[in-house]
């Protein structure tokens, strides 16, 4: 992202960021409500225009990059309607852009995310930490090399917050590009590659080496004193 600045409704939600991200790693967006984390979002995914600047997506202008390519991208949980009558293999079908070797792509996103069993499930029936993870499969079926997601966590309790993480930890590993807004700063101080402080502009960013003196700019980020607490994931703590 290269000064962009979005205005809606006459308003100027995000203005002049700028940043960028390597390939392969866990890349972190934080920031207060109202910061414009899921505009900043939504502009990358050319979800929204903006008034200014420029993006690009592995060095093609983003909208070029989403007409030929797949990025994955989950956005906020209230986008989706959960109740829908729906198998789980149809809710992963729906990321594939072609039809060729559906059955092998979606039983394989599903074995990814340990939901291969459920795919003859109806979607509504599954615990939201199962259908987030279904949410992931449909995702990456079509092998993204950057996946985006907001707030994928919220409303799921800490065992399937626990899971999701490893999950994306797994992700990480095996290659993929992830950027990823969340409330989680312990989260993100324990995994991340960078972090990238939102409110309005780009208040900070912050280094896998530098996040763990981050006093300073929790303060500047929310304006007081904000103690992080970090996360043993996968170790019953």
């Amino acid at each position: 992202m290269e000064n962009v600045t979005v205005v809606l409704n006459g308003q100027e939600v995000i203005k002049d960021v700028s940043f960028s991200i390597k390939k392969e790693g866990l890349y972190v967006i934080v920031g207060p409500n109202g910061g414009g984390k899921t505009t900043l979002v939504k502009t990358i995914m050319n979800l929204l225009k903006p008034s200014s600047g420029s993006i690009h997506i592995f060095d093609q202008p983003n909208h070029e990059y989403l007409q030929r390519n797949v990025v994955g991208y989950l956005p906020q949980r209230s986008s989706f309607r959960r109740s829908f009558p729906i198998r789980v293999y149809d809710v992963v079908k729906m990321g594939l852009r072609e039809g060729k070797n559906e059955k092998d792509l979606v039983l394989a996103a599903l074995e990814k995310v340990g939901m291969r069993q459920f795919s003859q499930a109806n979607f509504s029936t599954l615990s939201g930490g199962q259908q987030q993870r279904v949410l992931i499969a449909r995702a990456i079926v079509s092998h993204p090399k950057l996946l985006v997601l907001d707030e994928p966590v919220t409303g799921l309790d800490y065992e399937s917050q626990n899971e999701f993480y490893l999950l994306i930890k797994s992700l990480v590993q095996d290659g993929t590009t992830v950027l990823m807004v969340t409330h989680d700063v312990g989260f993100a101080m324990d995994f991340s590659d960078q972090i990238f402080c939102i409110n309005r502009t780009l208040v900070c960013h912050v280094s896998a080496q530098e996040k763990f003196s981050m006093d300073s700019f929790l303060v500047k980020l929310y304006g007081y004193g904000v103690k992080p607490l970090t996360h043993r994931h996968g170790e019953g703590e």
